[in-house]
């Protein structure tokens, strides 16, 4: 390294004094470089500019009208959707109420008496009034219904006068008459004052409500008599579960098109019903047209996707605002649904409206551009000089000054860099120094390597300290698995010098200790019992509550109570201290050894699986009772089985059905029995292990996250004593 005016200069500071000169110096060339090419390719750069300008104004413009037509749009349309649910809550709610009306007067019939009903009066015309109409070779005056009905003549005239909504409402019968209540009598009329024949059951609004077997709306129908176009809400009638009859009201279509016609300038608005057609709008024509229902087409079957998928959306929630292309124009849609009638209200905005706003902004940013672009040019051959000058004296500037700062911030560096070696070479700690002391990322750094020293060395001492206490827990939860499965039966057979019966079983906890168990004892030369039984939970705790309940249950078995009474007794004691509110599914079984008589009591444990000695193994479906430790004073009840001679049982805990591979998919009851009955006859240890094999088999490399636990129980008979 060497001196320069008593700096020393080498390494980092060479460098960066070095890197500053370079730095300075191509900032002097780019800058020289862009000022040529900036008075070359003005134009051109202001040309670029504007267009760029001119998208960044149409982008901002569109997206501002998009969020503007978000806003209004999508709120306009939910409003009117509001409105026309309002208008059809109505309309619904009189229909069912003149459903509900004419069905309690039929189903009491026999308390009234029928009224008679005349036939349209062309006196009454203009004046609401109740008639019969019916189908052409139909005689009225024998119908069943029609005279009781005829009772609801009063509150059907008055629900017509109070609701300008309502056309018209009636009630059309089976045997093809009508009690109609509107007020167009005369039109019901010939010319010579004959009742003109009305074919009832054909029309709309009696068919659908008896297909549709509930509430139902036509599309848009003309009136039988007037041609006038309506809207029809029924609903059947039924007298001892069959269809009797239809109620319907007409709607008039200006009485809810109010809200359709009342759009916004630019804005259209429809009503679509559940079957894609057009009810209401403000145009004959257009993209939606409306038309009878007879003739008006599903506009979800028109070809146009987007469309489709907008009105299909609409009839169940509210679409937000959506671009779809009809007759290659673009249009802002909007569409909410009307939840009374399962119908939506859609409204459209011709999208070249919006764009208005765009070509103002760009017309006058075209007259701002032309001024700006005169001031920039007299402004750049100042700024030019003035860069030059200033360019200059950065340069002397910055190479004086980095020479001295680099210097002062390398010295106190270079000698961290030997403290730092020496600590490595003595293993002493890195310590803070004065000298390190600079205000600045130098002193931090030093901070840092001093509190990094003394962490590595706490480090040091904690990993000592965690890996023996480590080694310790594992000692410990070793000897724990090896009390734990000391504490079941483990040697087999279990019972060589009793030849009546051969039985196996296994446990494989999920974690080092589990929370299931088994058991299998002899209360007296005569009487084995069994136990399976699996503890809420996993781990350390589950396993000494285990053991706790596998002690309690064998101790009250070994006094010779049934089953139940176990049970019960097992569930008064432990219910008496469980603070922890742990429980325990428990089957136990006593087998009779000379009778085979199995008696069985279920604590909500696992179905058992017998198998018959010519039969398959199969869910013996039991009684399951509350779990111990649940609810102190539980009742039991009891169950026999009789095994045969070669007869099987197997008793599982949950662990087997709920094993899960990968995908979460249970191995299930189905695969159990299916492992089971593959080598049916094999012996209870065989069993066993074939069906941990296909437990392995199906669950492959997926975490065991449950107790697995199995016993096998084969029944031999009694043995005949030697002689």
């Amino acid at each position: 390294m060497k001196k320069i005016l008593g700096i020393t200069f080498g390494g980092l500071q060479k460098r960066a004094i070095l890197l500053v000169a370079l730095m300075l110096l191509l900032l002097a060339v780019m800058f020289a470089g862009i000022t040529l090419y900036q008075n070359r390719m003005l134009l051109n750069v202001v040309s670029e500019t504007r267009v760029e300008q001119q998208n960044a104004i149409s982008e901002t413009s569109k997206a501002t009208m998009h969020q503007v037509m978000e806003g209004s749009l999508v709120s306009a349309t939910e409003l009117k959707a509001n409105l026309a649910d309002n208008d059809f809550a109505e309309i619904v709610s009189n229909t069912r109420m003149l459903q509900t009306m004419a069905q309690g007067i039929l189903e009491n019939r026999d308390s009234l008496t029928p009224l008679p009903v005349g036939l349209p009066d062309a006196a009454s015309d203009g004046t609401s009034s109740a008639f019969v109409l019916f189908e052409e070779g139909v005689d009225y005056t024998k119908s069943e219904y029609l005279g009781y009905l005829a009772h609801l003549s009063t509150p059907m005239i008055a629900m017509h006068q109070n609701s300008k909504k309502i056309d018209g409402c009636y009630i059309g019968l089976s045997d093809g008459t009508d009690l109609c209540v509107d007020e167009k009598a005369k039109s019901k009329l010939t010319e010579s004052g004959e009742p003109i024949p009305f074919p009832v059951r054909e029309r709309p609004w009696y068919v659908g409500a008896v297909e549709s077997d509930d509430l139902y709306f036509t599309g848009i129908t003309r009136d039988a008599f007037s041609g006038k176009l309506l809207i029809t809400c029924s609903a059947p009638v039924k007298l001892n579960g069959e269809t009797v009859g239809v109620v319907g009201i007409d709607v008039v279509l200006d009485s809810v098109n109010d809200f359709i016609k009342a759009s916004e300038q630019g804005t259209s608005s429809y009503l679509i019903n559940d079957r894609g057609q057009v009810i209401l709008g403000p145009e004959a024509d257009g993209i939606f047209k409306v038309a009878l229902q007879s003739e008006a087409k599903d506009l979800r079957s028109s070809g146009n996707e987007a469309l489709a998928a907008l009105i299909e959306t609409a009839l169940n929630g509210s679409t937000g605002l959506q671009t779809v292309s009809v007759g290659g124009t673009e249009y802002y849609m909007v569409g909410s649904p009307v939840p009374t009638v399962g119908w939506a209200v859609i409204n459209v905005v011709d999208k070249n409206l919006t764009e208005l706003p765009e070509q103002l902004l760009l017309s006058a940013y075209d007259g701002i551009n032309e001024n700006a672009t005169a001031t920039f040019q007299k402004e750049s051959a100042k700024t030019n000089l003035v860069g030059i000058i200033l360019l200059v004296l950065a340069f002397l500037i910055g190479n004086v000054a980095a020479m001295i700062a680099v210097n002062r911030m390398v010295k106190p560096i270079r000698q961290m860099t030997e403290d730092i070696t020496k600590c490595g070479q003595t293993g002493q700690p890195f310590e803070m120094q004065d000298r390190y002391l600079t205000n600045d990322e130098i002193e931090v750094l030093a901070e840092s390597f001093a509190d990094l020293s003394k962490k590595i060395r706490k480090y040091i001492q904690d990993i000592t300290a965690i890996t023996a206490e480590k080694e310790r827990i594992s000692t410990e939860l070793a000897l724990a698995t090896r009390i734990q499965a000391d504490m079941l039966p483990h040697f087999f057979p279990p019972f060589p010098d009793r030849a009546e019966f051969d039985i196996y079983a296994s446990m494989d906890p999920a974690k080092e200790v589990g929370g299931d168990f088994y058991d299998f004892f002899l209360i007296d030369d005569d009487h084995l019992g069994i136990v399976i039984a699996d503890v809420s939970g996993k781990g350390i705790p589950a396993a000494l509550f285990m053991m706790g309940s596998k002690i309690l249950v064998q101790n009250y078995a070994m006094t010779g109570m049934s089953p139940a009474k176990v049970l019960e007794a097992v569930n008064h004691q432990i219910c008496q201290n469980n603070r922890e509110q742990m429980f325990v599914t428990v089957w136990l079984g006593i087998l009779d050894i000379p009778t085979g008589k199995l008696t069985c009591a279920n604590a909500g444990h696992e179905y058992p699986v017998l198998k018959t000695p010519d039969g398959d193994f199969e869910l013996y479906r039991d009684k399951h009772g509350f779990i111990i430790g649940g609810m102190d004073g539980m009742r039991y009840k009891e169950y026999e089985i009789m095994l045969a001679s070669g007869a099987k049982l197997f008793v599982y805990t949950d662990g087997v059905p709920e094993a899960t591979d990968a995908n979460e998919t249970l191995f299930g009851t189905e695969r159990m029995l299916a492992a089971l009955n593959e080598q049916q006859d094999a012996s209870p240890e065989v069993l066993l292990k074939n069906v941990r094999a296909h437990v392995d088999a199906f669950v492959g490399d997926a975490e065991q996250f449950d107790d697995l636990t199995m016993v096998c129980l084969q029944y031999r008979g009694p043995i005949a004593p030697t002689v």
